[in-house]
């Protein structure tokens, strides 16, 4: 599902397989928890994710929120995902 690694004074979260609601909501309050405790920057790594949900987007703007303006930023991401994070307005994470 995922897992963590702090590189560079960044904490990394690397993503496996499909994040839907079920996946997100069994992994939400650990993701939330590793954010909190980051002491910089946050990287979703989206490499082997082929599915985001409306869950996964919540997440994400939750880890926003705690690390403040462009502190978050998604890697990865297949042209689904990205065009996802488009519609939902969320495309300013994406690199």
């Amino acid at each position: 599902m995922f897992k963590t690694e702090v590189k560079e004074g960044k904490l990394t979260i690397n993503f496996e397989g499909r994040m839907d609601t079920a996946t997100c909501s069994s992994i939400e309050a650990e993701v939330n928890g590793n954010v909190e405790k980051a002491d910089g920057p946050v990287v979703f790594d989206l490499k082997g994710v082929d599915f985001v949900s409306s869950a996964f987007l919540r997440i994400c703007i939750s880890a926003a929120k705690k690390k403040g303006a462009g502190n978050l930023q998604v890697l990865n991401a297949v042209p689904a995902i990205k065009k996802v994070f488009k519609i939902a307005g969320m495309d300013q994470f994406i690199a």
